[in-house]
């Protein structure tokens, strides 16, 4: 089930959810233009093209290794992405998630 956070006006923003190895979608807000993507105890996989919520992760993805954050940087006006797409790599857990306006 998606995480929708476009109503999210302060910032820097935490938040964080249970994932699982099926793909969240997590909405932006407009004014987010970076995203900060982790896990403490397990290791991700971030996707943009090709995710669905809710969906099995696809060849083309990017990874998290655990106790690290990915920084994902949002393009601006017809180039910024409204939503990304995460998983667990294996289980299910706690992922957390940092919005910045920079």
């Amino acid at each position: 089930m998606a995480e929708d956070l476009r109503n999210i006006s302060t910032f820097p923003h935490f938040h964080n959810f249970t994932g699982s190895t099926s793909l969240t979608e997590i909405k932006l807000p407009e004014a987010c233009n970076t995203v900060l993507l982790g896990s403490i105890t397990y290791a991700l996989f971030v996707v943009q093209n090709g995710g669905t919520d809710g969906g099995s992760v696809p060849s083309n993805k990017g990874f998290v290794p655990k106790t690290n954050y990915m920084e994902l940087p949002i393009g601006s006006g017809l180039e910024s992405v409204q939503s990304v797409y995460v998983a667990i790599q294996s289980g299910t857990g706690d992922i957390s998630i940092v919005l910045l306006e920079k």
